[in-house]
């Protein structure tokens, strides 16, 4: 009897109380998170300060620390800002001409305004994605679709979505599986590049027939559960309203960002 008593706290708990993860960051409203972020990365874009920017971008980095994903935000962000820069660098030698030249390779000339052309590109790049990777670091996207879907989403974009998304990971780890079956039965899948082709005939076929039967198993699932009956739909989650200080932020920068776009057109702004 206790045991039972248990297992229904258990459940009132997990299943009909707001969901949260006991971090103020993550346990932000998705789209007044969604509102916040996107707005900081236009105004990193709007202003052409270097300073302002590199502060942006370190305002990242706390964020995700503040929020507990520091590694997982860290790593992509920094690998697709050295990506950024290292791809920007090359582009923009060849293409802005400069007259201080830094150092020549082989008689290409690196100059100074080239390398200030490739950092200002990367760190518009890095000050925009830098808040979508944040976004999607700190956020799952069933919060981000059942928030939506409350504000009148239709539940089959919603859940086209989600599948789609489930779809890449799900996909990601049967071909793993399926690698590491072929592997044990044989099949050379680690060496050059050719091997590497060879090794994906006997992979595609498997993998594709089980998207196949996963695609008729969802289906099923859906039927099963009246997924196209024209009435509202119930949740096991239950996200928590944003709460009035949330919103109060959400205004405050927003209204930073009007106020940025206001003195740009009015020419105040560089």
């Amino acid at each position: 009897m206790e045991k039972q008593v248990n297992l229904n706290d258990f459940y009132r708990k997990k299943y009909m109380t707001y969901q949260k993860k006991e971090n103020f960051v993550q346990d932000l409203n998705p789209l007044v998170k969604l509102n916040i972020l996107l707005a900081i990365g236009i105004i990193c874009v709007l202003l052409t300060d270097f300073k302002w920017r590199l502060a942006i971008c370190a305002l990242y980095y706390v964020i995700a620390f503040a929020g507990k994903k520091f590694r997982s935000f860290g790593l992509l962000f920094t690998g697709l800002a050295i990506s950024f820069l290292a791809f920007l660098s090359v582009i923009r030698q060849l293409s802005v001409e400069g007259s201080h030249v830094l150092f020549s390779i082989f008689g290409w000339k690196w100059t100074m305004e080239g390398w200030e052309s490739a950092l200002d590109m990367t760190m518009t790049l890095c000050g925009f994605s830098g808040a979508v990777i944040l976004f999607f670091t700190l956020t799952e996207m069933r919060d981000l679709m059942y928030a939506l879907e409350k504000k009148g989403v239709s539940h089959v974009t919603s859940y086209v979505i989600l599948a789609s998304m489930q779809t890449i990971t799900d996909l990601k780890k049967t071909s793993q599986t399926i690698m590491d079956s072929q592997r044990a039965r044989g099949v050379e899948t680690e060496g050059n590049l050719l091997v590497r082709v060879k090794a994906l005939v006997p992979v595609i076929s498997p993998l594709f027939l089980s998207a196949l039967t996963s695609a008729e198993e969802k289906a099923i699932s859906m039927d099963a559960r009246a997924f196209s009956v024209k009435r509202d739909h119930t949740f096991l989650r239950e996200l928590q309203p944003a709460p009035i200080y949330e919103v109060i932020l959400a205004v405050i920068v927003d209204l930073c960002l009007i106020a940025l776009i206001g003195m740009k057109i009015t020419g105040r702004l560089g």
